[in-house]
């Protein structure tokens, strides 16, 4: 077994003495982070179809998000990201819509947001739909990113787009999907502008968004 399927694999198995150890040792081989973390979510994908099979359950999700923090917490020392103290580019909110309480993919895009140089307002997890229109009136964000891992939430991502149509406020914001129950199809049935594949496509789709790097 290479390295990338063992992190994979201890990932997908919440063997967060796995993960660590495997993720220090491709550090020490130079490993790019980004090519970490997209292994995690691979893990995380395994975690998310596990839940849905009911082989895990809530606590599975809350024990993935917490050796992902820890994980990002060693990427952080490697010098992966540094805070921008520049003027920032624009405001970006995200969250975990009503019914996801995992906080994976949304808390690496919420670093690499903060590393491009937007201010990112992250409203956490099991976010109700005017949860997310209120902040974003309140703040004058431009840009709503709405991550899950669950296909449950499906109906709470349309909801929250009716609920920005309903405020008038679907001309001026833009909301983008992420997640690894996230595609396409899904995309287009909650009336999203995009989705994304991975952190790096979401920044991508804001700086297009905002117009600004």
């Amino acid at each position: 077994m290479d390295m990338d399927e063992k992190l994979v694999r201890a990932m997908g198995d919440l063997d967060e003495e796995g993960v660590l150890s495997s993720v220090e040792a491709m550090l020490s081989a130079g490993t790019e982070p980004l090519h970490i973390v997209e292994l995690c979510r691979e893990g995380f994908e395994i975690v998310g179809k596990r839940y849905e099979t009911r082989e895990y359950f809530l606590s599975g999700l809350i024990i993935s998000d917490d050796i992902f923090e820890n994980v990002l917490g060693l990427l952080d020392r490697s010098g992966c990201f540094q805070a921008v103290e520049e003027e920032k580019l624009g405001k970006v909110i995200l969250g975990a819509p009503l019914g996801d309480v995992h906080d994976i993919g949304k808390g690496l895009v919420s670093q690499l947001l903060r590393y491009s140089g937007y201010e990112v307002i992250d409203l956490g997890v099991n976010v109700r739909p005017a949860g997310f229109v209120e902040a974003a009136a309140e703040s004058g964000a431009t840009v709503v990113g709405i991550s899950t891992l669950i296909t449950v939430a499906y109906e709470s991502l349309r909801e929250t787009v009716l609920g920005f149509q309903h405020e008038g406020l679907r001309e001026s914001v833009k909301i983008m999907l992420g997640g690894g129950a996230v595609s396409q199809r899904v995309c287009e049935y909650a009336g999203a502008d995009a989705w994304s594949r991975d952190a790096a496509d979401a920044v991508k789709f804001t700086k297009a968004f905002i117009g600004k790097e």
